[in-house]
């Protein structure tokens, strides 16, 4: 049997649900522990391993019962090079052990729930450093170096696609574009903006779609936003009304966080901000309506109730089919 492949749904779905937040959902509810935000330990942990798999179970659960796609994202922010070592991964196959466990994982819950063809792995490739401040972060030209053995490593893995989240640096952004290119794979890019659509480092959002589309070859599929709430990337539209306009077709939707505060204060919270899920699953659908954003998920803050909230308002609005 031929299943679709993640261009295709995306081609062929009105929308497209992604999985919720990961890293404080093992850290907030299952009180594990995750330095630098390292949420492929789990994988490697008797005791964590059990709450990683429910984790995605819970995201997988939600597209089997809503019938939707779904993008869900490899535990592999952290498993590039440098991150690796700083969690004591630093012998010569551990780039590609614990890329591949990662892939393992996801792949073996995805046959388990029967959905391939529904559910799509992106392999999740992240900053060399610090995603919420571009300071110290590579110019173009070492970040394609850098970032391209993680792609080539999850383009091996046979993941669906490669993405690319939480990036403050336009540079960066630039470097890994090229670097996830150069696989053939799919490669979806997802930087931060602050309410003023420019990227954290001062770059205007759509001057960065615009030299990378022009730049890198082939293009990305599509832009997300990633690990803002919902409100902000309202905001950056209403900021500058012909931004919607000059991305349209470009940015696709949004991985939003549950709480409006900073990506940079969020992050140093020793709680969990997860508000309710009604109201951000309405935030959410109010995007899709009003800028046409198809593809929906969560990031910080958010789990399965989140992404749940999105699905149930997403299957009530569809066209019902004639049998």
């Amino acid at each position: 049997m031929r299943y679709p492949s993640f261009v295709e749904a995306i081609r062929q779905s009105p929308a497209i649900l992604t999985d919720g937040g990961i890293e404080t959902r093992l850290i907030y509810q299952d009180h594990l522990r995750l330095p630098d935000f390292a949420s492929f330990l789990p994988l490697f942990d008797p005791a964590g391993r059990g709450a990683i798999e429910a984790l995605y179970r819970s995201y997988l659960n939600v597209a089997a019962e809503s019938g939707l796609p779904m993008q869900i994202g490899t535990p592999t922010w952290r498993a590039h090079p440098e991150g690796l070592a700083r969690q004591g991964f630093s012998a010569p196959g551990d780039l590609h052990r614990v890329n591949a466990a990662a892939v393992a994982l996801l792949r073996d819950l995805r046959e388990a729930g029967g959905l391939k063809g529904q559910a799509f792995i992106a392999g999740v490739m992240g900053p060399r450093r610090d995603g919420y401040d571009s300071h110290n972060a590579p110019d173009a030209r070492e970040a394609r170096e850098y970032h391209g053995a993680q792609a080539r490593c999850l383009a091996g893995l046979g993941v669906d696609l490669l993405y690319a989240p939480t990036f403050a640096s336009a540079d960066e952004l630039r470097g890994i574009a090229a670097a996830m290119a150069a696989t053939g794979l799919p490669y979806a890019l997802a930087p931060v903006i602050d309410a003023g659509g420019v990227l954290l480092d001062g770059t205007p959002l759509a001057d960065v779609i615009g030299r990378i589309d022009a730049e890198v070859a082939p293009r990305p599929l599509h832009y997300l936003i990633g690990c803002v709430h919902p409100t902000t990337l309202r905001k950056a539209w209403q900021h500058q009304p012909k931004l919607p306009k000059t991305v349209a077709g470009r940015v696709a939707g949004l991985k939003a966080n549950a709480s409006n505060l900073p990506p940079d204060q969020l992050d140093k919270l020793d709680h969990l901000e997860e508000g309710r899920p009604e109201n951000f699953a309405d935030l959410m659908l109010g995007l899709h309506r009003d800028y046409g954003l198809r593809v929906l998920g969560g990031c910080c803050g958010t789990d399965d109730r989140h992404i749940r909230a999105i699905a149930d308002r997403l299957v009530a609005g569809l066209p019902k089919v004639r049998a």
